[in-house]
């Protein structure tokens, strides 16, 4: 049967028509399986940033969890019952050695008790004996004998060893200590399945993120973790595992939407065409935005912590400011009032207004500095008057001479005839003679004696106060760090001199230290004569 040309044209048309239609299907799949692959990439982008920022933040608490254990360790080793261990142990009274021993063990099994990640902790002499150990079998704390500090002394490729001295001498003998870094990374990040491993590298390596292979592939980041003031120095590389499929879930779930509007689109193509195209923008667009959202929501949990832990910080700081500086007049009030309870006992009543005196000056200046703290919530200026420098000081002076710990030393002042007047507040001025005072006598244990002179410098028209003492004097390393906050050398909390300092430029002046040739420190203090502009 012959067509005509009509019918020709037409299905020749028709045919034009289902083979741009079968075209423009293929070009839409094609663009659909694309696109796919490109929102994989770029939630695999999204996830390896997510995982990097993750195992950075908990190599750095791991990096904190160290310095706290070698803040632990530091104070272990030199603590009392250890530094003293050689010494001790070594005593010719059976007794006494015993009691040593018993106690070194007491403090050494407390301490693996309440650290988890302590493996063994062996204490050796000066020639590398095992003495006494304490170590840990099935998690639970137990003591070591001899032989075994000798067989189990040993580190195992799952331990850290790290060596600290007992005491200041060289041949105090030293502190071993097999730190388990298991426990460690249980402590930072306790995740299940072995997501997070550590590695002992002998180099730095720089972090990465190492994309999967294809299926079934996984995320592999590395992140460094270093304790460079440990000995030996500790260098780790953090590692984590995670499974790709898991992370792309949402992506192999918007693949498998992608495939059946595929196969829809090869029934009905018209239709198909539209609603896939409109359900893989959807989908594509969802999975950006939630990978985004969770992104953003890990962040701002991160910045959250470093915020709460600046505030915590900073209230240490300043309760620690607080307690040092009123724990000196309370010491003081201390004194005069057991002086005061021995006269009113002995019947010398006419010494006891000097003494109720000197209670009252010492709760003067615990409301001062009272008032100090609350001018942070409402800062106001203190007022300012004419001070004598001289009468100032011999109230400091005499405040500390009677204090029964300095019996041993000798205080003199010499402060000039006529008044040294400056412009300030008597309270801070007493405050801060009292720590340059009680540091020059803290300085002496033995006998000695401590200088306060005081008088007029016509150069600079300033008033310079001159504290010394004759102890062991100030090493490089103090005197370079000596005005610095929570710095010290006697296990204080390292604020005095860092408030003298400050108390010094409220008034205008400067202060400095320096060594005595023939031993001990010199502390000088200039402050602007009243009157003079």
């Amino acid at each position: 049967m012959n067509l005509a040309p009509s019918t020709l044209r037409s299905l020749g048309r028709g045919s034009a028509v289902s083979w741009a239609l079968a075209i423009v299907l293929l070009a839409v799949n094609g663009a659909a399986i694309v696109g796919l692959v490109s929102s994989r990439r770029e939630a695999e982008a999204i996830a390896a940033d997510d995982l990097a920022l993750q195992t950075l933040a908990d190599a750095r608490a791991l990096e904190s969890v160290l310095a706290t254990l070698r803040g632990d360790l530091l104070f272990l080793s030199q603590a009392p019952p250890l530094s003293r261990a050689l010494e001790t142990l070594e005593s010719p009274d059976p007794f006494h050695q015993r009691q040593s021993r018993l106690d070194i063990e007491g403090t050494l099994y407390l301490f693996v008790q309440s650290h988890p990640v302590i493996e063994r902790l062996i204490v050796f002499n000066a020639n590398g004996r095992p003495l006494l150990g304490a170590g840990r079998r099935g998690g639970s704390p137990m003591f070591m004998g001899r032989v075994q500090m000798e067989s189990e002394g040993i580190a195992s490729d799952a331990t850290v060893r790290s060596v600290w001295p007992l005491g200041p001498r060289p041949d105090s003998g030293t502190l071993e200590v097999w730190v388990s870094p298991d426990a460690l990374l249980a402590i930072v990040a306790p995740t299940p399945g072995g997501q997070l491993t550590l590695e002992r590298d002998e180099a730095p390596r720089a972090p990465s993120t190492t994309r999967p292979p294809p299926s079934p592939g996984a995320f592999v980041v590395r992140q460094e973790v270093a304790a460079s003031n440990w000995s030996p120095p500790i260098r780790w590389t953090l590692v984590r595992r995670e499974n790709g499929s898991r992370l792309l879930e949402s992506v192999e779930s918007l693949a498998r939407l992608v495939r059946a509007n595929v196969v829809a689109n090869l029934l009905v193509m018209s239709v198909a065409l539209l609603l896939g195209a409109f359900a893989f923008r959807q989908a594509r667009r969802a999975a950006r935005l939630e990978a985004e959202n969770r992104h953003q929501a890990q962040v701002r949990e991160l910045e959250r912590r470093v915020q709460h832990s600046d505030r915590l910080a900073s209230l240490g700081r300043l309760a620690a400011g607080f307690a040092h500086e009123i724990n000196n007049p309370l010491a003081g009030m201390s004194n005069y009032l057991s002086l005061l309870r021995d006269d009113l006992g002995a019947g010398r009543v006419a010494e006891a207004p000097a003494l109720v005196e000197r209670v009252q000056e010492g709760l003067n200046r615990v409301a001062a500095i009272v008032r100090r703290v609350l001018s942070f919530a409402d800062p106001a200026t203190h007022p300012r008057v004419e001070v004598d420098l001289a009468d100032v000081l011999d109230r400091t002076v005499e405040f500390v001479r009677a204090n029964p710990e300095f019996r041993h030393l000798e205080f003199r002042v010499d402060a000039s005839p006529r008044p040294l007047l400056i412009h300030g507040d008597p309270t801070t001025l007493g405050q801060l003679f009292l720590n340059l005072v009680l540091n020059a006598a803290h300085a002496q244990p033995g006998s000695g004696r401590v200088d306060v002179r005081a008088g007029s410098d016509a150069a600079s028209k300033s008033a310079v106060v001159i504290v010394e003492d004759r102890g062991s004097g100030l090493s490089a390393e103090v005197l370079r760090r000596l005005f610095e906050p929570f710095h010290s050398t006697r296990g204080s909390t390292g604020l005095g001199l860092a408030i003298c300092r400050g108390i010094v430029g409220e008034h205008g002046g400067t202060i400095r230290a320096e060594n005595r040739k023939s031993g001990g420190a010199r502390f000088f203090v200039e402050l602007p004569k009243a009157g003079v502009n």
